[in-house]
């Protein structure tokens, strides 16, 4: 049986927070009925072959530049739970969609990342929980990477994995924490329908992968994958014919994006437009040489 029906049970209980509950042994079969007629799950590879390229509609965030953090520890070292997660306030922070507002419960991280893009696998992955006043949900994804001397570290993180919560009955609070810190400056973005990454995998949940990704210390990368020595993360799920809508330029090789279309009915048109030159040359040079 797949070893992710023996994680703890997240529900989507929305409101403020989201809040865990154990899943019940006796249900697992239940579970594993459901999950074989499921075919939107997540996380999946990004890939080039199976994403096309087109405009889409703005990320609109409203994020507090000043808010309180409450992180918690939901069952760390166990392999199937993620270490941090932490809650925020009621209207700290939301995200529109196509004129629908999502407001965020919490944040969490995953290691590795859960997502892959074409077939790479970063070091962790951040997933800011969005719900809607109908408790739909959107997952904003965030790769996260080691900085370098190209790409410095976002430190407004650090106060947190310096003192990550090492028992689930610890609850740590952060003051004066900015949201903002977590948005990239570029909004490019990968979205795709898809599932909860831990049970009950509850499908119809819109996915949001950032394509720039963050870049923290690798102390703090080290400081949270030490409580997962076997990592947190749900194994790559099928597309089951799915594409993957981005506006990344140049990412995209399902379907030619806009701009080679342009340039093919642009190279069409000129070769019409000389080929037409030369008829009517070879017909005005006939003309004269039937009248002389």
């Amino acid at each position: 049986m797949d070893r992710s029906l023996f994680r703890l049970l997240p529900l989507a209980t929305l409101g403020s927070a989201l809040f865990l509950v154990s899943l019940p042994a006796a249900h697992a079969g239940t579970l594993a009925e459901n999950l074989a007629t499921m075919e939107q799950q997540s996380p999946i590879d990004i890939t080039s072959q199976d994403t096309k390229f087109q405009a889409l509609p703005p990320l609109q965030f409203n994020l507090s530049s000043d808010t309180t953090l409450s992180v918690i520890n939901n069952g760390s070292p166990d392999v199937y739970a993620t270490a941090a997660r932490a809650i925020v306030p009621a209207g700290a922070g939301s995200v529109t969609l196509n004129g629908d507002t999502y407001n965020l419960a919490q944040f969490h991280f995953h290691t590795p990342a859960e997502n892959l893009e074409n077939g790479h696998t970063y070091p962790m992955e951040m997933h800011l929980v969005f719900s809607d006043a109908s408790n739909n949900l959107l997952v904003v994804g965030r790769w996260v990477d080691a900085s370098d001397a190209h790409n410095p570290p976002q430190t407004s993180l650090d106060p947190i994995f310096s003192d990550l919560p090492k028992t689930t009955t610890e609850t740590h609070v952060f003051n004066h924490f900015d949201l903002n810190t977590l948005l990239p400056s570029n909004l490019e973005s990968f979205r795709y329908d898809g599932s909860l990454t831990t049970p009950p995998f509850s499908e119809g949940v819109k996915w949001v992968d950032l394509a720039q990704p963050l870049y923290i210390s690798q102390a703090d990368i080290n400081a949270y994958s030490s409580l997962f020595p076997n990592g947190d993360a749900r194994e790559i799920q099928d597309l089951n014919g799915r594409i993957v809508l981005t506006d990344v330029p140049g990412f995209a090789s399902a379907v030619p994006e806009p701009e080679t279309y342009a340039m093919l009915l642009a190279g069409l048109a000129l070769i019409g437009f000389v080929a037409a030159r030369r008829s009517r040359s070879r017909s005005s040079f006939g003309s004269m040489g039937s009248i002389a």
